[in-house]
């Protein structure tokens, strides 16, 4: 086996509350390691992962740095898209099994991992990461954050995605203890906390909605929460109102930032004694923003970039991200101090243009969340001739009257937004479409506005 090099010993593991002794965590990466390297994975022949179960995801992660070969993470899309050595499943016991398959085109042999872009706004991306990106990610994101070896990481997240493997590698750094789970369970988490000694905890703005809520109604789960260290906060937007009723229940705040897969993913970060409300955090060491032209887009310097972008039939890489001097255009608006305090409007190509006017999703959906009885809110546009867009508002509500919601939400437009900004059209769902990484499904929202359109011209 060719090990690469910085892989790092595995340090302590808990997996759905079980603990997982060293030896034996040892004995499986180099079993699997073993496996993969028989089937022909290595540099440049990589090993993807096809399952969630944390054990097999954690093992695979490891054994294929032993074995050197690239791990191909299909969150967001099907691990059969990009041709592989080997694949790991788990089996009923959550151990690795692995499936050798024939030869695949080769990678370029840098790559340590591929990450799937979301696909929120477009069909998903397969993005090459090099090795030295991950190292820096995982010693950038625990020098920001000041996790050390005493900490004890709570992980309710699938690791194939590029949130959940980011926490992957802080463990691997730091040599905390890493809590994996299955999946979020609300009493199962605060059990966690009541038990175990939790200090960070990592989830995603619905996670954090349902413990808030909890909180509200228990002062024991809101004490648990507040008596964490780190209560990191990602995989999509943290809206103002979900940070302010999180802040009003428990007294402490959440650490967002902002990342994308192409970037390791971490880029920015708010952490504990150090965090800016309304921005998406400081730049990590070693990162550099600035924003460039007359879109104001942020661009990226960093030593977390990835590669580029595979072609999947090939294994080619195609850069048309980067600009020529090296920056990767993220296709976010914002702005950036000289300190490295970033903030964040929205993705460019999905600003809208009403009657001559710019008009940025994401405030539009904290003027809709503001209305009573709103859960969460995603704003697409649809071309309306020479209008430009109609501004449609889909929105998350448990409440059944569906058109009082509505009326609600308009109101709250009215007061809030300037004309061309309310929504032309209201759409009261049960729960918003997400993507598999659970952002919001804007493909989806925006061939259903189009189709509604189309039907009703």
């Amino acid at each position: 086996m060719t090990a690469r090099p910085g892989a790092a010993a595995a340090p302590r593991l808990t997996v759905d509350g079980q603990r997982v002794p060293a030896a034996h965590l040892a004995r499986l990466v180099d079993r699997t390691a073993r496996r993969l390297t028989a089937a022909g994975a290595g540099p440049g022949r990589a090993a993807a992962l096809a399952c969630d179960h944390p054990l097999t995801a954690v093992v695979t992660a490891l054994a294929a740095d032993a074995a050197g070969a690239p791990l191909l993470l299909d969150g967001a899309a099907p691990a059969r898209r990009i041709a592989a050595a080997a694949t790991v499943h788990a089996t009923a016991s959550g151990e690795p099994l692995v499936v050798a398959h024939t030869r695949p085109p080769a990678l370029p042999e840098e790559t340590a991992a591929v990450f799937w872009t979301s696909g929120s706004s477009g069909d998903p991306k397969a993005v090459a990461v090099p090795a030295a990106a991950l190292a820096h990610q995982g010693r950038a994101t625990a020098a920001r954050m000041g996790v050390t070896a005493q900490d004890r990481l709570l992980l309710p997240l699938p690791l194939r995605h590029a949130y959940g493997h980011s926490v992957l590698r802080v463990w691997r750094t730091t040599g905390a203890h890493l809590y994996a789970e299955s999946g979020f369970h609300l009493r199962g988490t605060l059990t966690r906390l009541a038990t175990e000694g939790i200090t960070s905890l990592d989830g995603v703005p619905t996670m954090y909605r349902m413990l808030a809520a909890e909180a509200a109604r228990n002062g024991e789960s809101a004490r648990l929460l507040a008596g964490l260290r780190i209560r990191g906060c990602g995989g999509d937007v943290l809206t103002p109102g979900l940070y302010d009723d999180f802040l009003a229940v428990t007294g402490a705040p959440l650490h967002d930032g902002y990342g994308l897969s192409e970037a390791g993913p971490n880029v920015a970060l708010n952490a504990p004694g150090d965090l800016r409300p309304g921005t998406v955090g400081r730049l990590l060491d070693g990162v550099r923003a600035r924003v460039a032209g007359p879109r104001r887009e942020i661009q990226i310097a960093s030593p977390g970039l990835m590669l580029g972008y595979l072609d999947p039939a090939t294994g080619g890489l195609d850069r048309g991200a980067f600009t020529a001097d090296g920056w990767l255009r993220t296709g976010d608006t914002g702005t950036v101090t000289a300190d490295g305090w970033l903030t964040v409007a929205g993705r460019i190509k999905e600003i809208l243009v009403v009657h001559g006017e710019t008009v940025a999703p994401t405030v539009v959906e904290d003027a809709v969340r503001a209305a009573a009885g709103v859960v969460d809110a995603a704003v697409v546009g649809v071309r309306s001739g020479d209008r430009g867009d109609a501004v449609w508002a889909f929105v998350e509500s448990p409440d059944a009257d569906h058109a009082a919601v509505a009326g609600r939400v308009a109101e709250a437009c009215r007061r809030h937004l300037p004309p061309h900004a309310r929504p032309r059209t209201v759409r009261v769902l049960d729960a918003l479409p997400r993507t598999g990484s659970g952002k919001h499904d804007r493909t989806r929202l925006r061939a259903w506005a189009s189709a509604t359109t189309a039907v009703a011209a």
